[in-house]
């Protein structure tokens, strides 16, 4: 990617990351662009919240599988499906995207758990070879089901996207209950994060992410053939650190 400016144009949609590590209804933004003629894939940053803001008045629609649930070993998989829209510019003054996450999709209980987010997102620099954000999210709202067990958290973050002849997005930030403590017991701590994605190809970008006690390693991309989808895979925990590792596979239509 020669030209950082060319992600303005390009479709870019979020991918539900429910299941993971905070809660059943957690939403990590993870950005995808499948608009393979815009150049190298757009640098999406896989496991933690991204201030990368989708294309103004853009909405998604997805379903993700997870397994385990919660990342508890004998849980067994599960998945939700998820959607939202994005108002606003985040050039010209602010976005804002909401999504509902449905975190329960199994025939004898389908949608008695989820939650609603929302997240903001700002532009405050670019240049020809780079853009930054800055972003706010917030998570598990309006929660009801099993979700409501769990309280509501929020972040913020900052992410510069570079141009080193291949597109980097760098990706850093402070949440609630986003950490586990590293002593069996399960219990949740704010803390900082940080991540890196990388466009490696005109289909895929590849990341890596983690918070003060796990890694979570992923990939993302879009298909030729099918320009609006995308998809997200990746390992939380993935040293098993805090015995919380989980497989999670997104797939995402942009409109």
């Amino acid at each position: 990617m020669k030209n950082v400016l060319v992600l303005a144009p390009v479709l870019v949609v979020a991918a539900s990351a429910s299941y993971a590590q905070t809660s059943p209804a957690a939403t990590d933004l993870a950005t995808i662009a499948p608009a393979p003629e815009a150049g190298i894939a757009f640098p999406s940053v896989f496991g933690v919240a991204s201030a990368v803001a989708p294309a103004p008045n853009s909405g998604y629609v997805g379903a993700l599988y997870a397994n385990p649930r919660g990342g508890i070993d004998g849980e067994g998989g599960d998945g939700d499906i998820f959607g939202g829209y994005t108002v606003g510019n985040a050039a010209d003054l602010v976005a804002l995207t909401v999504g509902l996450s449905v975190t329960s999709v199994s025939t004898d209980d389908f949608a008695d758990s989820g939650a609603l987010s929302a997240s903001l997102s700002r532009l405050v620099n670019v240049s020809d070879r780079s853009a930054t954000f800055i972003g706010a999210t917030a998570s598990n709202l309006a929660a009801w089901g099993d979700a409501d067990d769990s309280d509501e958290t929020g972040s913020i973050q900052i992410s510069h996207i570079q141009d080193f002849d291949v597109p980097v997005q760098f990706t850093a930030g402070y949440a609630l209950d986003n950490t586990y403590d590293d002593d069996d017991s399960g219990d949740l701590d704010d803390g900082f994060f940080l991540g890196v994605g990388v466009g490696i190809s005109e289909l895929f970008s590849i990341s890596l992410s983690g918070t003060q006690t796990q890694a979570n390693i992923g990939l993302t991309g879009s298909l030729p053939f099918l320009p609006n989808v995308g998809f997200s895979a990746g390992v939380f925990d993935v040293t098993d650190n805090v015995e919380r590792q989980q497989f999670s596979f997104a797939v995402v239509y942009g409109f």
